[in-house]
């Protein structure tokens, strides 16, 4: 009788860890949403924190594709936000959410996902490389 209840608890701990990162995507979802609707930047730091958060429950091996869809979302929504308010910290957030998604896209074997999102973080980069201060350059290749 122990035992068995013991596996029970097991599954409902992994069912609620399940439903736990996926409440934390459908924040960050959310959340850039808001964002790319509002022109506000304060929303993505919320959806940060809870793909960070959803991250705690995935391994780099099991992240389903919602998570690389929504880091794709978060990336363009950030590259919109800091070309159109000339937003030095916004693109350089999108860089960093771009080589996120590259990887995970990688990662799912999807390269016509990773090919546009590679072409994506080139344009980021690019107008980073325009609007940052010398010295403020970012590093490095996706």
């Amino acid at each position: 009788m122990a035992k068995r209840k013991k596996i029970d608890l097991r599954r409902d701990q992994r069912n609620a860890t399940r439903q736990l990162a996926g409440l934390n995507r459908d924040l960050a979802a959310k959340m850039i949403l808001l964002a790319s609707k509002s022109g506000d930047t304060a929303p993505l730091i919320q959806a940060v924190d809870a793909l960070q958060k959803a991250d705690e429950y995935y391994s780099t091996e099991n992240t389903p594709r919602e998570v690389a869809e929504i880091r794709q979302a978060l990336a363009e929504t950030l590259y919109t936000l800091g070309k159109t308010q000339k937003d030095v910290g916004a693109l350089s957030r999108s860089i960093d959410a771009y080589r996120s998604a590259i990887t995970l896209a990688s990662l799912l074997g999807d390269n016509k996902m990773r090919q546009g999102l590679k072409t994506n973080y080139a344009k980021a980069r690019e107008l980073h490389a325009k609007l940052a201060p010398i010295g403020q350059q970012v590093r490095g290749a996706a």
